[in-house]
């Protein structure tokens, strides 16, 4: 089959306009996929700020527990105290081991205590009415009934006494805790309101027995409801979803109002949050609607294709019908050559605008990036600031209170009140020491009371390299003290995710770290860390290691970011700054 010159020319344009028409598609779908690993982050940055403040929830409780165990109206008052703060905390949980041959002791031990019903029971779940057996072939003869539950829902049977070491879902959170000593998560599961939770669990022998199973498992019920942000928050056309290991749905928030996008494809972006032995994926989706589209630019490629076709189609009809009129078909040809010269000038300036407004939304999306990390700065100086407020002046008046009971029964130290306050004493200092801990952790207080010297110099004395083997080479140069407050801030924590890195991935014996404010135009801060260690394939692994967090900086703050790497060959990271609005008198570069 022969095609002649017109046929050739409807094929030709029908090409080159579909391949134009795709080009721009895939663009702006481009586009758009850029937009929501952004917006992804900051959902996966709320839920994990949620799972970390469990965890700090989960350690006071234990702190408290592990204490003053015998304490049930303290533990009961300070559990209502955190349920009443925190709504996704639907019970406080102590469960304790219990062997088959000290069962009846136990459960008579518990009656005397005033649970006159108390017997060791399966729970009311279905998968626990399965069988009337409180163990399997496959689990030990060994209890871990609930003994203090808050609140204590009226239940059939009751919360008391049941034992969670026989549910399957739950056994293998409770194994390794019990084993570890530390938090682990159980199975997410449906809570007694039909909404999804789990359990957060952490294993502790108060009595320091150094028994091979823990004596006491402390528990949180949670409900994964708050770990999203509102609907409110959530951008328009997209939907939240966060699921279990087995991609089971446990809660999600979905701002789509359209049923489709008309041929168009939905973008999806998928984390895996970590933590406890779990492991959540975060599932973002965005239907892509023709308003998300540069579809205006795209019908005036098709209108240009449409005429160019047209003027083509007709020139060559001419040709063939009339070679006489070959000279008037040329003058005009010339004519409407000009006229589409100008449209193509025309929309050649369009492109130009438009590649303008694309880089006024990068500019844009950098600041948005940096914005949200002054947020997440100012949070964590917040929540830091209130520890030490509240938590620092209560311990205070808590050790002040029980020295003044030492000296008041210093004469007898034999006596109950003195022993108490001493106790007292110890555990606040303890507890001090825990949210001290906490509040370095969250804005080192050397970078705002002595500057980014001391703040790096304290970062590395933290890390204890030398503990680990690792021989540090620390080169701090320029007037680093006289920088902006942010791009200190950012500096810290570059640093401090890159020396992280180091001890933990790189298995490395030396170090060095290079720190350096150049004064001469343009001002740049360069950051420069360089070990000997194990190294990796950075186009593999750059999705690792923090090494996401650290280029996000680097670009928020319009700097570079560049990584070099190879295995068995030490890692090489170095990051450029500009530091804009620096005056340079009276500054000391030495």
């Amino acid at each position: 089959m022969k095609f002649n010159k017109l046929e050739w020319v409807n094929v030709l344009w029908a090409v080159i306009t579909l391949f134009v028409l795709g080009l721009l598609l895939l663009l702006d779908i481009s586009r758009q996929r850029e937009a929501l690993q952004l917006e992804s982050r900051v959902v996966y940055e709320f839920v994990y700020e949620r799972a970390l403040l469990n965890e700090v929830i989960l350690h006071n409780f234990v702190e408290l527990v592990e204490t003053d165990y015998s304490n049930d109206v303290a533990i009961k008052r300070y559990a209502s105290k955190l349920r009443r703060h925190y709504p996704h905390l639907r019970r406080l949980q102590i469960y304790q081991r219990v062997s088959v041959d000290q069962q009846g002791a136990h459960e008579q031990a518990m009656q005397a205590k005033g649970y006159s019903d108390y017997k060791i029971h399966r729970g009311s779940t279905e998968d626990q009415k399965s069988s009337q057996l409180l163990h399997d072939e496959s689990s030990p003869n060994l209890f871990y009934p609930i003994v203090f539950a808050d609140p204590q829902a009226d239940s059939e049977p009751p919360i008391l006494g049941e034992d969670g070491y026989t549910i399957r879902s739950n056994r293998q959170a409770f194994i390794r805790s019990s084993h570890y000593l530390t938090v682990f998560a159980t199975t997410p599961s449906r809570l007694e309101d039909g909404a999804m939770g789990y359990q957060l669990l952490h294993a502790l022998d108060p009595n320091d027995t150094d028994s091979t199973e823990a004596y006491l498992v402390v528990a949180l019920v949670l409900s994964v409801d708050e770990y999203l942000p509102p609907l409110a928050h959530i951008p328009q056309g997209m939907s939240v979803t966060l699921l279990n290991e087995q991609g089971d749905d446990l809660v999600s928030r979905d701002n789509s109002q359209d049923a489709g996008g008309w041929l168009l494809p939905q973008l999806n972006e998928q984390r895996a949050i970590t933590r406890f032995g779990q492991t959540l994926q975060l599932r973002v989706k965005k239907q892509l609607f023709w308003r998300d589209t540069n579809w205006p630019f795209g019908l005036i490629i098709l209108m240009f294709s449409i005429v160019a076709y047209l003027i083509s189609a007709q020139g060559l009809r001419r040709r063939e019908e009339a070679q006489h009129n070959n000279l008037q078909l040329r003058v005009q040809l010339e004519e409407e050559r000009d006229q589409l010269e100008q449209r193509v000038l025309a929309r050649t300036q369009e492109l130009v605008s438009r590649n303008s407004e694309l880089r006024q939304q990068v500019k844009e999306n950098r600041r948005l990036t940096q914005k949200i990390l002054e947020v997440q700065e100012s949070e964590r100086r917040n929540i830091a600031r209130e520890l030490h407020d509240e938590m620092g002046q209560s311990l205070t008046a808590i050790r002040t209170d029980a020295r003044l009971l030492q000296q008041h029964t210093s004469g007898d130290r034999s006596s109950l009140v003195y022993t108490a306050a001493v106790a007292i004493d110890t555990t606040a200092q303890r507890i001090y020491s825990v949210t001290y801990a906490l509040m370095r952790a969250l804005r080192p207080s050397a970078l705002d009371d002595l500057g980014l010297v001391d703040a790096l110099n304290q970062c590395v004395d933290s890390l204890h390299l030398e503990r680990q083997g690792i021989e540090l080479e620390l080169q701090l140069s320029g007037a680093l003290n006289e920088l902006p407050e942010q791009l200190c801030i950012q500096c810290f924590r570059i640093v401090q995710e890159a020396l992280t890195n180091c001890v933990k991935y790189a298995s490395a014996s030396q170090v060095c770290l290079l720190v350096r404010f150049d004064e001469t135009e343009p001002y740049t801060l360069v950051i420069r860390v360089e070990d000997d260690g194990v190294g990796f394939d950075p186009s593999v692994q750059e999705r690792g290691f923090g090494l996401i967090g650290m280029r996000e900086r680097a670009l928020a703050l319009e700097g570079t970011f560049e990584v070099r790497s190879l295995q068995g060959q030490g890692t090489w990271i170095q990051v450029e700054l500009p530091v804009k609005d620096f005056e340079s008198e009276g500054f000391d570069i030495d």
